[in-house]
């Protein structure tokens, strides 16, 4: 997969010239005296850039031979060596241009010696690199088994450039040489795409082999396609789910193909040009007549009722093209019917035009990945098995996640082997290895990573740094990839929404999931990769030297430059192998942090990701500080409860996340790190977070004895609340404030959850962070520092999420600020009484999540009129009255609903009419609901769109849930989850 070492090598060069390139690059290449060799390598990185873009066209769909293949791969990998080389060398160059007045003086001077040393040896590598290739004629080679002209142009056009400037002839291709070939090349690359077209047809409708009769998705199809609304359907998933198999089932099926004139199948080939040979099959297999060769496809399929399969469109543009030899006039006939399969969602609404065509193919349910399992090994879809057996093959298919190809493939394995538990468990711990060696399953992972953009390479390629089922937080993940340099600077949005658009393209490719949890809301918060994706991107990334992971099982230290080190299921003492750190990236622990592992010689460290880390002391971070290009520091979830003053010496640092951490003061040093954009602290804000606190407070009094006792008894007195002796609160975290405070961070986008105390300047301060998107504070005490909070929110135009705590809310209702008007969520935890009345102005609001806020059925009444709300949290002691009433046309767009907690609540009512398109209800701890019809009154059958309710930790309420169940009788839907047990009707 050479088009793996392209695309992590392209976005390494991004990344290098952007650091190359700056003009305070330009003087300290001048202080070093070392001007030409750096304008060198700049020339010569933008060649190589150059050189990998025709490489990732000629790569993406499969040209060349064999040996060429592995010749410009093993030179496609030098290159990408070399350029981290150059991009480890810049880092320090840049390091010491942020300071070059310093190297004018002192130790300076060795340093300049260093720096300009490493710069000239590396024009020597790079020298080395061009002789090396010349001497085994790489490109010329490359040109040679390229499948078009396209790549001879493109490398002329290099060369042109670089005889402009006179530099020296790295990528030497000539004009007479690919002249010489053209005609070579032309006849080579026709037959390389007639392999390519037999490769896809092997893969074509129906031959994946998986044998699932699929009955009932077969007859949603049907009717989907018979029915009076879309002319053409659309059937999207990730690869392997057996799109083509199902539409094979349907094509094949002859009660149903008697309602058509003519069938056609067409599988598209990439990349598609034209249009000639779609053209050219449909008219052979409708058998469009004769006399009307003149006429057009379109008017053919106006004319007759015809059924036409286009098989794995891949992008919209794909499809346009096809679309306009389907269709004249913006139809394709009254009768006749196009189904589209594709891997994307996107693709598959565009295809479709409306959501009504789209057809979802969903992962096997476990007793469908079952049957399918047991007929590939037994060639029968049941049989008699042992109970280890029973329990292996269900492993197996917790790893499978439902896939059909993957459960055919293991299946197929199986099927050669003996027929005992102890074999399948074997299989299953290997199941990584054999699923690498499986052509066909192989084959369609890489096919769906290969039509991948090469920015979009890299962000999937990084997912193997995560464990199998590990739930990916959409956050941590985009500021991974930004402190990675895999996102670059757009002009018109930040680097952020760029992220998100990455991620939401990947979830729309099917390249990754969406997490069960999140299926049922509108945004994607966390998703996985499929367990055998990853398996098969895991080996692509080792292979390419870019991923090492260290666990019990392997204490053998790399024999290369590693790039991104993951450590895992390790002993606290244990000592670990001699690693080379100095080439690491990335380092992220999954389980207990090795003593001694975070150390100065992690110079070049980029990312530090310790969540959930075991084990992890105060002490392990004493090396922070020389870590000079760190970019991400993650430590939440740990027992950190200091962060080192050194902490200001991280000038590059972009976030800082101590959440549901120990620590409550920020050093003052961090008014240093400008760059910082996400400083995320405090108590995460869930449905569990007021349980949470006054565990905590009743642990920290516990803690205290009689010295706690006496700071409470005098901190009552006074009337000041939560206050710990020497420290703010235990939920948020201190941050520095005066005229070294917070305010001095401009570029921050998030930033909570801060404490402000009593005569605090933090709250004025707050209004000067214009920058932000998320802000969580926690007021101690309420006078002007309300007034202040109320007035900096104001300012705050680009604020996205609101979170306030504090034991009173009341100065939000006194305000005469309104907050921004594009806010879009909004977290409030503390006594409130009634919603302020500038909430009705918030039009653009989603979310809302309230705890303790003790409102009434007036502000649940002010809160259905929201029209884009589409979360709603009532968690504990939000709401104070006994019934809680969601009157009909209220709450339009609300998805999912959370009611926990409310320990007044007898009767949960939900007319017809209202909440029409909530897809969750959750009820929760609420003990008191009263065990009739009344205690949560709805019409199932009204709700129309609710695939999941949930009635959990209520007390024993046998009459609510028998008239429930009693509801869903006859509807195919929702799944019913009580304490006891799960009532699936999908």
């Amino acid at each position: 997969m050479e088009a793996t070492a392209v695309s992590l090598t392209r976005t390494v060069l991004d990344g290098v010239l952007g650091s190359a390139g700056t003009a305070m690059a330009d003087e300290a290449a001048l202080l070093l005296g070392v001007r030409r060799e750096v304008d060198f390598i700049r020339s010569e990185l933008q060649m190589m850039q150059s050189f990998l873009r025709v490489q990732s066209s000629a790569t993406r769909w499969g040209a060349g031979g064999g040996g060429c293949r592995d010749t410009v791969r093993t030179c496609v990998k030098q290159v990408r060596d070399l350029a981290c080389d150059l991009e480890d060398c810049l880092l320090d160059f840049r390091l010491h241009a942020s300071r070059s007045r310093w190297l004018r003086w002192g130790p300076g001077i060795v340093a300049r010696h260093r720096v300009a040393d490493r710069i000239r040896g590396l024009k020597a590598s790079v020298v080395d690199l061009n002789q090396r290739n010349q001497r085994y004629n790489v490109f010329a080679a490359t040109a040679d088994s390229h499948h078009g002209a396209d790549l001879i142009r493109e490398l002329k056009a290099i060369v042109v450039e670089l005889n402009q400037r006179n530099q020296q002839q790295q990528y030497n291709v000539s004009a007479a040489t690919a002249d010489s070939h053209h005609a070579a090349v032309a006849d080579e690359g026709q037959q390389g795409h007639a392999d390519d077209e037999c490769a896809c047809a092997q893969l074509s409708p129906g031959d994946e082999g998986q044998d699932i009769e699929r009955v009932e998705e077969t007859k949603h199809l049907a009717d989907l396609v018979k029915g009076d609304g879309a002319r053409v359907v659309s059937v999207w998933g990730m690869g392997g789910m057996g799109k083509s198999s199902l539409v094979r089932m349907l094509y094949n099926d002859r009660d149903f193909i008697d309602g058509f004139d003519g069938r056609a199948w067409f599988t598209v080939t990439h990349p598609l040009e034209s249009t000639d040979e779609l053209e050219r099959q449909l008219r052979k297999q409708l058998v469009v007549e004769p006399r009307r060769a003149d006429g057009t496809v379109q008017e053919w399929l106006e004319a007759k009722r015809c059924l036409v399969v286009v098989d794995d469109v891949s992008s919209p543009e794909e499809w346009d093209l096809i679309w306009r030899c389907l269709a004249a006039n913006g139809t394709a006939g009254t009768g006749s019917r196009v189904i589209v399969t594709t891997r994307r969602n996107d693709v598959a609404l565009r295809c479709a035009g409306d959501v009504k065509g789209v057809y979802e193919l969903k992962p096997l349910d476990d007793k469908e990945g079952r049957k399918l399992l047991y007929q590939k090994v037994y060639k029968k879809a049941e049989c008699m098995m042992t109970k280890d057996m029973v329990e292996q093959a269900s492993r197996i298919l917790e790893r499978c996640r439902g896939l059909p190809l993957a459960i055919a493939t293991i299946g197929g394995l199986l099927a050669n082997r003996p027929k005992t538990s102890r074999e399948w468990m074997d299989l299953r711990q290997h199941l990584g290895s054999e699923l690498e060696s499986d052509r066909d399953i192989k084959r369609v992972i890489t096919s769906s990573y290969d039509g991948l953009p090469y920015h979009l390479k890299c962000c999937f390629l990084y997912l193997s740094i995560f464990p199998e089922n590990h739930e990916i937080r959409l956050t941590r993940l985009l500021r991974r990839w930004i402190a990675e340099g895999y996102i670059t600077k757009p002009y018109d949005m930040s680097v952020e929404e760029l992220g998100r658009r990455y991620y939401n393209e990947l979830i729309s490719r099917s390249m990754i999931q969406p997490s069960e949890e999140a299926r049922a809301s509108m945004a994607v918060e966390r998703c996985r990769v499929h367990s055998v994706a990853l398996q098969i991107i895991m080996s692509k990334s080792i292979e390419e030297n870019q991923l090492f992971i260290m666990d019990k099982h392997c204490n053998e230290g790399p024999q290369t430059k590693v790039r991104h080190l993951v450590v895992t299921r390790w002993k606290r003492n244990e000592k670990m192998a001699s690693i080379n750190f100095s080439q690491v990236r990335s380092l992220t622990i999954f389980g207990r942090c090795p003593m001694s592992l975070i150390s100065s010689e992690l110079r070049l460290l980029r990312v530090l990701d310790l969540e959930d880390t075991l084990e992890l002391e105060n002490d392990d971070l004493k090396h922070i500080g020389e870590l000079h290009h760190l970019r991400y520091l993650g430590l939440r979830k740990t027992n950190i409860s200091r962060l080192p003053s050194s902490l200001q010496n991280l000038g590059f640092l972009e976030t800082l996340d101590v959440q549901d951490t120990k620590v409550t003061q920020l050093p003052v040093g961090i008014i240093k790190l400008e760059k910082l954009r996400h400083l995320v602290g405090g108590v995460n804000f869930a449905k569990d977070f007021a349980a949470k606190t006054r565990k905590m407070k009743e642990e920290a009094k516990c803690n205290g004895g009689p010295f706690q006792t006496f700071v409470d008894l005098v901190t009552g007195c006074f009337g000041y609340d939560h206050v710990c002796s020497g420290c703010a609160c235990e939920f948020s975290v201190t941050a520095p404030e005066g005229n070294q405070g917070i305010e001095k961070l401009r570029n921050l986008q998030v930033l909570g959850v801060v404490h402000i105390a009593q005569g605090s300047r933090v709250a004025r301060d707050l209004g000067k962070l214009t920058s932000l998107r998320r802000l969580g504070v926690e007021v101690q005490m309420v006078g002007e520092e309300g007034k202040d909070l109320c007035s900096s929110i104001a300012n705050l135009v680009h604020l996205e999420r609101l979170e306030v705590r504090s034991k009173s809310l009341e100065f939000l209702k006194e305000t005469k600020s309104l907050p921004p008007k594009h806010l879009l969520s909004l977290r409030l935890s503390g006594r409130l009484g009634k919603l302020p009345g500038w909430m009705d102005s918030l039009h653009d609001l989603a979310k809302v999540k309230l705890i303790q806020t003790q409102l009434k059925q007036v502000d649940i009444d002010v809160l259905g009129k929201l029209r884009n709300l589409t979360l709603l949290a009532l968690w504990e002691e939000s709401f104070v009255e006994k019934t809680a009433c969601f009157g009909e046309g209220t709450f339009p767009m609300l998805k999912v609903l959370y009611i926990e907690g409310l320990e007044n609540i007898t009767t949960i009512q939900i007319e017809e009419g209202a909440l029409p398109e909530l897809e969750k209800l959750e009820v929760n701890n609420c003990t008191n609901l009263d065990d009739t019809d009344k205690g949560l009154s709805l019409v199932l059958a009204a709700l129309k769109k609710l695939n999941e309710l949930v009635l959990k930790s209520c007390g024993n309420k046998p009459c609510l849930e028998k008239e429930l169940l009693k509801q869903m009788s006859g509807l195919k839907r929702p799944k019913f989850i009580t304490g006891k047990s799960i009532v699936s009707r999908s």
